[in-house]
């Protein structure tokens, strides 16, 4: 094989990177759904100063960058097959928080070897990802 497609992965930064971005899951989630609560500037006749920052925009914006984010996770997470995406999607996409043994005991599998799967499952995530900044590369 040549060269060219011979890539070095740091895999255990490239899974930190993929377990950093679905811990703020529930976060982006909250920004998303917040917008509902922006409402229309008020005009009155009384003079104010003008900062030139525009409050709501920043926060469309950022619900905007959420929304990518989330669709993101929801395309390389459904490329997940078998018991390596529905442990993450327990992991870290449930409501409620769930613990390491609830989610082996779903799965029918030891602590030991959820360890094993998960640390599968989040190189697979971080290969997944659509956009750049999940798989982190060795230095050579």
């Amino acid at each position: 094989m040549s060269k060219l497609f011979d890539f070095d992965i740091d895999e255990d930064k490239s899974r930190q990177q993929a377990d950093k971005l679905l811990t703020q899951y529930w976060r982006l989630k909250h920004v998303v759904t917040s917008t509902s609560s922006l409402r229309s500037p008020s005009y009155s006749h009384t003079p104010k100063s003008f900062s030139g920052d525009n409050a709501t925009e920043k926060r469309v914006i950022k619900a905007l960058e959420a929304q990518r984010t989330l669709e993101s996770i929801d395309v390389a997470l459904s490329r997940i097959t078998g018991i390596n995406g529905t442990l993450l999607k327990m992991q870290y996409l449930s409501a409620g928080k769930l613990t390491v043994s609830y989610i082996c005991d779903e799965l029918g599998i030891t602590a030991s070897a959820f360890r094993k799967h998960k640390k599968q499952a989040l190189l697979e995530f971080a290969e997944s990802y659509p956009s750049d900044g999940l798989l982190i590369f060795k230095e050579h």
